[in-house]
């Protein structure tokens, strides 16, 4: 929660205009079950249904410290975080760049008000989660500091995932 303030500041900071993404792919990982009791024969586990997972890449350049594929880093830390929901992903979507001006629902209501782009392509990353199970859906921002020496054989630091809403969206958004 002490990161809150600094990412709504981020947010409210960071500009209109986000880099067109391309898409691409990121394999989802398989779900684990529990080990079965030793106390009485269990059936074969029923394995829990794979999320459908968009991820888009950043089309900017990168600082070298910040290159690679960010998605199965930014997927394993949103995953982290809905877990404690409690309900199974159904669909996971992550884009780069923070909330377009801090807009956790874009294409329902007013545009906010922005003040021009702020963004350091490769460190913030955006995106929702569908469940199955509930209509809310998760909306997660994802950060991550830019190495301190900036070296080119720095590896990019890991991402940071913060819950910004799990509510069920105004009517009228859509998921990507």
């Amino acid at each position: 929660m002490r990161h809150l303030p600094v990412l709504l500041l981020a947010v409210a900071l960071a500009g209109c205009a986000s880099p067109t993404p391309t898409l691409t792919p990121t394999p989802s990982a398989s779900p684990t079950s529990s080990s079965p009791s030793t106390t009485s024969p269990s059936p074969s586990p029923t394995p829990l249904p794979s999320a459908s997972v968009t991820c888009l890449r950043e089309t900017a350049p990168l600082p070298s410290a910040l290159a690679g594929d960010p998605c199965p880093s930014a997927l394993a830390a949103v995953r982290a975080l809905v877990v404690p929901l409690g309900f199974p992903s159904a669909r996971i979507y992550l884009a780069p760049a923070p909330f377009d001006c801090g807009d956790l629902w874009p294409g329902v209501g007013s545009p906010p008000v922005c003040f021009g782009p702020l963004i350091m392509p490769g460190r913030d990353m955006h995106g929702w989660v569908a469940f199955s199970g509930t209509a809310k859906i998760a909306a997660v921002a994802l950060d991550r500091p830019f190495p301190p020496d900036g070296s080119p054989t720095a590896s990019a630091p890991p991402w940071r995932a913060t819950m910004a809403a799990f509510v069920v969206p105004p009517a009228g958004w859509v998921m990507p």
